[in-house]
């Protein structure tokens, strides 16, 4: 028997930025543009997506700033 593995609607690419609104770590979308050391083309590695990684302790969901940063 085959299992079927189950993704999270968070962890799915977004077929448009999500302008203002909230990101998580594994999605991404086409408007990705990697970060210095950038590993994965995922939202945590782009350069639109806060998710406070100058800040002590960083943000569990980031917002996207898509295009304005």
């Amino acid at each position: 028997m085959k299992m079927q593995t189950m993704r999270r609607k968070e962890d799915l690419p977004l077929d448009v930025p999500n302008r203002d609104g909230n990101v998580w770590p594994r999605q991404r979308c086409p408007a990705f543009t990697p970060r210095s050391g950038a590993v994965l083309q995922e939202c945590w590695y782009c350069i639109y997506a806060d998710f406070h990684l100058d800040k002590p302790k960083p943000l569990d969901v980031g917002i996207c700033y898509y295009p304005k940063k």
